[in-house]
């Protein structure tokens, strides 16, 4: 379920796994999860997938699209505090302000809870109308809510 506060994208999903192999699939293994054809700088250039998604887990470490030998930035990792929280800037249109975003990993009982926040829209347009508009890319229906579907089936394989 997606809600908004503000103009926050709060999304969450239950998965059937420890803390520590949730955190692991979400951060070190992002790039077998998300889908880079449809969510990408280079696909939303019309140019097909990039060759994968990287993040280096690292606080001031970089989440990038690989190009070949060639790297296309959408963010920084602001906080890096495994297996429990991770928050990162993104910028994944350098044409706008960087929002952020936070993702939580909380144990119940076997399975983990995962919140991801995602704020600062209001920062990236001029009005409200056109933070609003921007946001809706990772509000609606390909959006938070459906990356998380495609994570919690990852972490189930």
């Amino acid at each position: 379920m997606t809600t908004t506060t503000d103009l926050a994208i709060r999304t969450e999903v239950r998965v059937s796994a420890p803390i520590e192999s949730a955190f692991d699939v979400f951060t070190l293994e992002i790039g077998t999860w998300w889908p880079l054809e449809a969510r990408s700088i280079k696909a939303g250039r019309g140019l097909g997938p990039p060759d994968g998604l990287r993040l280096e887990p690292w606080e001031g470490g970089r989440l990038y699209e690989q190009l070949g030998t060639g790297r296309l930035a959408w963010g920084k990792l602001l906080q890096w505090d495994p297996p429990r929280r991770i928050v990162l800037e993104w910028q994944a249109d350098a044409s706008r302000a960087p929002t952020e975003v936070e993702v939580g990993f909380a144990p119940e009982g076997g399975d983990t809870r995962v919140e991801v926040v995602h704020s600062g829209w209001e920062f990236v347009a001029p009005s409200l109308a056109e933070a609003r508009e921007a946001r809706e890319s990772l509000a609606g229906p390909y959006g938070w809510g459906w990356l998380l579907d495609r994570y919690a089936d990852a972490v189930g394989d």
